[in-house]
């Protein structure tokens, strides 16, 4: 089965976005209408993505990066062409009334926004790189979820939530610590240490990264004791696009999971990474 289609369309942040929707349109609308209406524009749909990015991840990091930037963004053209802006809001039919420009002059001057980049570097360097690594465990959920469906062959709606057992592993806790720190250096999943065993959490939705709901996420549990089991959630099952077997895409995803711990083992953790790239 191709795993290419297998999971529902989502939003996505992309790091050529910026230039795509900032940059192209504003120096085409500057260079043909004369006007700046395109930063305001992309100013409400970093905001908009901020609100879906926390209600997604539960990361509040997430908000307050993307806010920040959407204010950012709008200061620097209100402090710079003040009577530029002034224009644009007549365009729309609105008053901004006699003090609007002297006012911008006097409170939002271009010292003033540069003290505001400043603020608004030190937030995303020191937040940033949490919603950045967030994103990547969520493609790499994505890439796990896929893999896991590659060999599926029946449909039937079975969700269950309670973990499934998928077999016995033969790896000792060292060589499974081993494997969780390539696996969380590589951005694959969050490994959790625990008295029993050492937990592989990953998810399409909800970041592991949040705390407060990291016991709700599809997890691969590796058990000092040998035992293998898998947790998918609720909430990752419905992004399929069909109803897969449960038992089977627990049986599989655990199998993916085994893969990787033997190719670390063997020395072979590229292979890994072929695999995930693979869908």
């Amino acid at each position: 089965m191709s795993a290419s289609n297998t999971i529902k369309w989502r939003l996505t942040w992309k790091v050529w976005l910026p230039i795509v929707l900032f940059m192209i349109p504003l120096i085409l609308e500057k260079e043909i209408f004369g006007t700046y209406f395109s930063p305001y524009v992309y100013g409400l749909f970093v905001f908009v993505i901020g609100i879906i990015y926390y209600f997604r991840l539960k990361l509040w990091q997430a908000f307050v990066v993307m806010a920040m930037m959407t204010i950012t963004i709008c200061a620097y053209f209100l402090a710079a062409r003040p009577e530029k802006i002034e224009e644009m809001i007549l365009l729309l039919g609105l008053d901004p009334g006699p003090i609007f420009v002297p006012w911008l002059k006097t409170y939002l001057t271009m010292p003033i926004w540069f003290v505001m980049l400043i603020i608004n570097s030190i937030i995303f360097y020191s937040l940033g790189p949490m919603l950045m690594k967030a994103l990547d465990l969520e493609k790499s959920a994505i890439r796990l979820f896929k893999l896991a469906a590659r060999e599926i062959t029946d449909e039937a709606n079975g969700f269950t939530d309670r973990p499934y057992y998928a077999g016995k592993h033969s790896y000792t806790r060292d060589r499974i610590i081993g494997l969780a720190s390539f696996l969380e250096e590589k951005k694959i999943c969050l490994a959790e240490f625990q008295g029993s065993g050492i937990r592989f959490i990953f998810s399409m939705g909800i970041s592991p990264l949040s705390n407060k709901y990291k016991d709700t996420l599809s997890y691969v549990d590796f058990g000092d004791d040998g035992s293998l089991n898998v947790f998918i959630s609720e909430r990752d099952y419905k992004q399929y696009k069909k109803q897969y077997t449960f038992s089977q895409l627990c049986e599989l995803m655990g199998k993916t999971f085994l893969r990787f711990a033997e190719y670390y083992v063997n020395n072979n953790e590229k292979r890994i990474i072929t695999e995930m790239k693979s869908v």
